[in-house]
């Protein structure tokens, strides 16, 4: 039971470094689009760069959502693993009658 414990705390770790990669990430994409960073192109250039930020800032609040909702499901089972753990002596006792 313990080594369950030990995995799903890993990664719960595992998944708050990947937040905080794909927020970074997110955020440099819209300071770029929000500032209008769009190194002296065209503006046909610009705005399909403008298109592929805005598609790539979607994409990343999709994986976002999706690690929120593993972070949720991790501390679901932390729960139940506890809750198992919390109630294993009464499972184990033999019946003698």
């Amino acid at each position: 039971m313990e080594k369950i414990i030990t995995s799903i705390e890993k990664s719960i770790e595992e998944l708050f470094t990947l937040e905080s990669i794909l927020k970074v990430t997110k955020e440099t994409c819209l300071e770029r689009e929000l500032a209008g960073l769009y190194y002296n192109l065209g503006n046909d250039a610009q705005t399909g760069l403008s298109e592929e930020r805005n598609h790539y800032i979607n994409l990343l609040g999709i994986a976002l959502d999706k690690i929120a909702n593993l972070k949720e499901i991790n501390l679901t089972a932390e729960i139940e693993i506890y809750n198992l753990k919390q109630y294993s002596n009464y499972s184990s006792r033999q019946i003698t009658a």
